[in-house]
């Protein structure tokens, strides 16, 4: 993959992850500052959505930056895998529960119904898979950042015989 791929490869895996964080932050922020005043876990999904929200927002940072790490996509691409799988989970346990109150016969069709009766989840599960494909492919794929070819350099450099500060 060349440079000029990969970096829109990157803006594409940023503004899918923010579009994640911003409707997670929208969800979360409201019933936390209800919550946690009465210091209520009835519904973990505030204490959760916020900072893994926030937690997104700083990696696309860091990756807005230049920091090109694989650490950083393969971390990016989990948090938005978590929040896929956290959505099928909540709808299929009976919106919290550990199993299914009830028998799923059908866990896709589900998990589809309640997409599709709810335009802003849609938008943030699109994101979710397109943001962490995108961050897996980078992972995969990206070319060497700038800061490894300088360490390599280095690195053959003193192989050589020759130290950075005789060059």
């Amino acid at each position: 993959m060349d440079d000029r791929t990969a970096s829109i490869l990157r803006v594409v895996a940023v503004q899918a992850a923010l579009v994640s964080a911003a409707i997670h932050l929208v969800e979360g922020l409201p019933r936390l500052f209800v919550y946690l005043p009465i210091l209520s876990f009835r519904d973990p999904r505030p204490y959760l959505f916020v900072p893994s929200a926030l937690l997104l927002v700083g990696l696309a940072a860091v990756i807005v930056r230049g920091r090109r790490h694989r650490r950083l996509y393969s971390l990016s691409a989990g948090v938005l895998l978590a929040y896929t799988v956290g959505y099928a989970w909540w709808h299929l346990t009976d919106h919290g529960g550990l199993l299914p109150a009830h028998e799923v016969t059908d866990p896709v069709g589900e998990v589809v119904a309640h997409l599709v009766s709810d335009p802003v989840a849609l938008i943030a599960f699109a994101a979710q898979l397109l943001g962490a494909a995108v961050f897996l492919v980078l992972f995969v794929a990206d070319p060497t950042p700038p800061e490894s070819r300088r360490d390599a350099n280095a690195v053959a450099a003193s192989d050589d015989g020759r130290s950075a500060a005789d060059e």
